[in-house]
């Protein structure tokens, strides 16, 4: 794209390679603008393209300092080695693409007595229709033997595949953890208590990764639910996209986006319910209360430390573990959104339970946590223009790596008619002296 205010053109961030959006954006149409660059608040750092030429890209890791493997949405995993995207997928998985159907989530973990690295993959199967993980090993030039970790149900709604989630960390206890959304149901495990038994939606899971069972310490194992609840570790996920560990005190924190207000940040401790469908956004601003949630044994409610009353859609969440871009920033969050392409920074509070605010967010009145105006989502806004934010990650240089993709030209007719094409770029956000 060319540079400059004249050249800003209109971009698309509603998806149907990555529709990371609330129910109402399925019926309309966005359209807006956005520049060829990033800006960034920070005048000592600087944001650059590393890597283009990427198609919907969902999600990526590094392998090491020179390598990085990446998800295209419609089922390429692709390989940048040395900077350079290489011109063959390493890797191409035969993917159910419907809607937020896709190849959707990737992590990894080194087992101390192999020298391949455990690569575990979140992807929609096309026969029969499943959102599965599965383990493969990275040999250096592909993924070999692949093992089924987890086999999870794909949308009630074939016509309208939502909140598949597909998002996966490692956890410092060395289990695997992977989230998935309601995909548009609505049972026990959605707070209503009447619906059907817990069927593996709204959930995030924490099993082992050699065997994919559950943890024999996970929060629900004793709960005497009719459905095997030994793999579960928190319920009432309505939609997300983002998972991390706090490195500091190993606490798990997500991303949920709500249905027309109130997208969220939460704290996940073990027996975690985040409330949805009954609640989005603190309970004391609803009609509700906790007896209105279904309640497991060994589960509570928490309010999220963090929303947003009108959408942004967030995506992934980042703890930076690393120092060279200021001390201000390290172990501090980063989250991305799909809606504005803004990434946001939130400095954590001192016993790390919560986001600290410094006196501009207080003045701007964010006090209450909630994000109400356009000054108070500009105060946390670190930079702007990604597009579609679908992947944050320190780099093992030290850096912030934000992976995005957008699309030029007007949306004619619904979203579902755009189904790849999705310009994808790795962006680096380093200091200013770095050379490039």
């Amino acid at each position: 794209m060319q540079k400059g205010v004249g050249s800003i053109r209109l971009l698309i961030v509603l998806s149907a390679s990555l529709i990371l959006l609330n129910p109402s954006a399925y019926i309309s149409s966005y359209v807006r603008v956005l520049h060829a660059q990033p800006s960034i608040s920070d005048t000592n750092l600087i944001v650059q393209p590393i890597v283009e030429g990427l198609s919907a890209p969902t999600d990526m890791i590094f392998l090491d300092k020179n390598n990085i493997l990446v998800l295209e949405k419609e089922g390429n995993v692709r390989l940048v080695s040395n900077g350079t995207l290489q011109s063959h997928p390493v890797l191409h998985i035969s993917v159910n693409r419907t809607g937020e159907n896709g190849l959707l989530g990737i992590t990894m973990s080194i087992e101390s007595k192999s020298p391949n690295s455990n690569i575990f993959l979140y992807y929609t199967n096309e026969n029969p229709l499943r959102n599965r993980i599965y383990k493969f090993q990275w040999n250096g030039e592909t993924l070999v033997n692949p093992s089924l970790m987890l086999d999870l149900p794909a949308n009630i709604y074939p016509s309208l595949p939502t909140h598949n989630g597909g998002k996966m960390v490692i956890g410092p206890d060395g289990y695997l953890y992977a989230v998935i959304g309601d995909m548009a149901n609505i049972g026990k495990l959605q707070n209503s208590l009447r619906g059907k038994d817990p069927d593996y939606t709204g959930s995030i899971f924490r099993i082992n990764p050699t065997n994919g069972s559950g943890a024999s310490d996970n929060p629900f194992v004793a709960s005497g639910q009719k459905n095997d609840m030994s793999k579960y570790y928190a319920y009432g996920i309505r939609n997300s996209f983002g998972m991390d560990f706090d490195p500091v005190t190993g606490n798990l924190w997500d991303t949920e986006n709500g249905p027309n207000n109130y997208d969220e940040i939460n704290l996940v401790r073990p027996g975690f319910n985040s409330g949805s469908y009954q609640v989005m956004g603190p309970l004391s601003l609803s009609n509700k209360t906790e007896d209105d949630l279904f309640n497991l044994p060994g589960s509570h409610y928490a309010d999220p430390v963090f929303s947003w009353n009108n959408t942004v859609a967030p995506t992934d969440i980042e703890f930076f573990r690393s120092s060279k871009l200021g001390d201000e920033y390290t172990n501090n969050i980063f989250v991305g959104d799909i809606k504005r392409g803004n990434l946001y920074l939130f400095d954590i509070n001192e016993n790390r339970d919560g986001i600290l605010l410094n006196s501009a967010q207080q003045k701007s009145g964010l006090s209450d946590l909630i994000v109400n105006s356009e000054e108070e989502l500009s105060s946390v806004t670190f930079a702007s223009g990604f597009g579609g934010i679908t992947d944050i990650e320190t780099g093992p240089d030290g850096f912030l790596y934000v992976l995005s993709y957008y699309k030029e030209g007007e949306i004619v007719g619904g979203p579902y008619h755009l189904a790849k094409n999705y310009n994808g770029t790795i962006y680096r956000i380093s200091s200013n002296n770095t050379s490039p």
